[in-house]
C-alpha cells in the first residue's frame, strides 16, 4: 500500500506571482529625491536651511552662555533659517 499524501492538490502548485507596478509611496526613492524618484532641489535647500538654524542656535547659545550680548539677532537669525526649512515644503504641498 501507498503511503497518504498529506498535501492536497491545490497545496502541490506554486502560486501565481503577478507583475504589479509599485505606487509611488511604495518606491525606494532616496533622501533627496521626489515620489518619482527624480532629484528634489526643494528637499536639500531645506537641509541646508535647517542645518543653518543648528548652527545659528548653537552659536546664539554660545554667545549668550559666555555673556555676549547680540541684541537677539541670533534669536532672529535661527527662527528665519527654521521657517526657510519647514515653511518652503508645505506650501509646495498645500499648492
Amino acid at each position: 500500500m501507498e503511503a497518504p499524501d498529506n498535501q492536497s492538490p491545490l497545496q502541490k502548485h506554486r502560486p501565481v506571482e503577478t507583475q504589479v507596478s509599485p505606487s509611488p509611496s511604495e518606491r525606494n526613492a532616496g533622501f533627496f529625491q521626489d515620489d518619482n524618484g527624480s532629484a528634489s532641489s526643494l528637499r536639500m535647500m531645506c537641509m541646508v536651511s535647517l542645518m543653518g538654524a543648528i548652527m545659528f542656535g548653537l552659536l546664539t547659545l554660545s554667545l549668550s552662555l559666555k555673556g555676549i550680548n547680540d541684541g537677539g539677532n541670533g534669536v532672529y537669525f535661527t527662527l528665519i533659517s527654521l521657517v526657510g526649512a519647514f515653511a518652503p515644503k508645505a506650501i509646495f504641498k498645500a499648492v
